[in-house]
């Protein structure tokens, strides 16, 4: 990507818009604005164009001398934009991100029975991060989860729908 160009929002792949997240969350230095994005990132909405239309890309210096494109997020017009179609943990994926990111984290008693294994785990990891916790505990499939991913590769269901 040309670092003299700033690209549109709507033109980012979802890999790229994930990646121009990431970074903003980094150079932030804060765990819940990182939190937030960890569960944002784990949506499916960077890269649509609804979800464009609330970030603004600039380049910034990174910590090693170059340049970063990142996405500043525009949380409360995104919180507001009622036109956005959202699937159920999704909707609830970005309530628990927009909850971080306002530094108002919810309870998270009310998500985690709702969400399968893998979306469960995401909202672990992000909680971790929140604490400043990230990289001293790390979440493992127990014994219940991997004969549940067994059982489901014997039935020919996709890794993923547990």
């Amino acid at each position: 990507m040309r670092h003299d160009v700033t690209p549109s929002p709507a033109s980012l792949s979802e890999g790229e818009m994930t990646e121009a997240l990431e970074a903003a969350a980094k150079l932030s230095r804060s765990e819940l604005r990182r939190a937030a994005v960890h569960l944002l990132t784990f949506t499916g909405l960077p890269g649509r164009a609804d979800f464009a239309r609330h970030t603004a890309l600039v380049w910034e210096e990174n910590p090693k001398g170059s340049r970063v494109l990142v996405a500043e997020v525009d949380w409360d017009a995104l919180r507001d934009d009622e036109s956005m179609i959202l699937s159920g943990s999704t909707d609830k994926l970005l309530h628990l991100a927009l909850s971080y990111a306002k530094g108002r984290p919810v309870h998270l008693d009310a998500y985690l029975n709702t969400f399968g294994t893998a979306t469960a785990k995401r909202v672990l990891e992000a909680h971790m991060i929140g604490m400043g916790a990230e990289g001293f505990y790390t979440l493992e499939d127990g014994p219940k989860l991997v004969e549940l991913k067994a059982l489901h590769a014997d039935l020919g269901i996709p890794a993923g729908q547990e």
